[in-house]
């Protein structure tokens, strides 16, 4: 079997995550780019937080490179693993390292803006975030797209310009649905129970 490795990438709070588990439960091993910053905050024993993870996300890059963050994930990948989906992936520079060394496709994920925000706001609760609010959101959001952001930092538009494929999450089992037959007609995959697993996510 050929490897299919698969990079998200897309908008804060679209559904990105959700996908990769869901890939994950269909055979994916499933990797974070953003596992790499978290491990770095604990290091330096810092919070967990958006805005801390960002800046530590910016400050690795630009110490070691745009591409360090997932040059230190691809050492995590056994060679006998087939199916991969990473996610995380905020800087091009990540993209153009992970198609030199893994042959990775990208997949742009985004939503409507009014379902991002739901899904940011009740993300935070379950985080025990309650003071999160709607200013937050659109804080974080631009800033995630690249606003106010060097070459090193944060470039979430830059990275769904450059995706191989798009997938609009429209809060259903379709979104789901969409990646499995992207994936079934792309790399010629065979996902037996998709439909009813997609039907029952939604």
């Amino acid at each position: 079997m050929k490897r299919v490795v698969i990079g998200l990438v897309g908008t804060i709070s679209c559904g990105k995550d959700f996908l990769a588990t869901f890939l994950e439960e269909l055979g994916f091993v499933n990797l974070s780019l953003s596992d790499r910053v978290r491990e770095e905050a604990d290091r330096r024993g810092l919070a967990r937080e958006r805005a801390t993870l960002q800046n530590v996300g910016n400050d690795l890059r630009e110490v070691f490179g745009a591409q360090v963050l997932a040059e230190r994930t691809a050492t995590m990948i056994p060679d006998d693993v087939k199916l991969i989906v990473i996610s995380g992936i905020r800087n091009p520079g990540e993209i153009l390292f992970l198609k030199d060394t893994l042959g990775i496709t990208i997949v742009g994920v985004d939503a409507p803006v009014e379902l991002r925000l739901g899904w940011y706001l009740e993300r935070a609760r379950r985080r025990g975030e309650d003071g999160a609010t709607e200013e937050d959101f659109w804080r974080a959001n631009a800033r995630d797209l690249g606003e106010g952001e060097d070459s090193n930092g944060q470039q979430g538009t830059m990275c769904l310009e450059i995706a191989d494929h798009m997938i609009q999450n429209d809060g259903t089992g379709r979104f789901l649905l969409d990646s499995v037959e992207f994936l079934e007609s792309g790399f010629g995959l065979d996902f037996e129970g998709r439909k009813k697993r997609g039907k029952e996510k939604a």
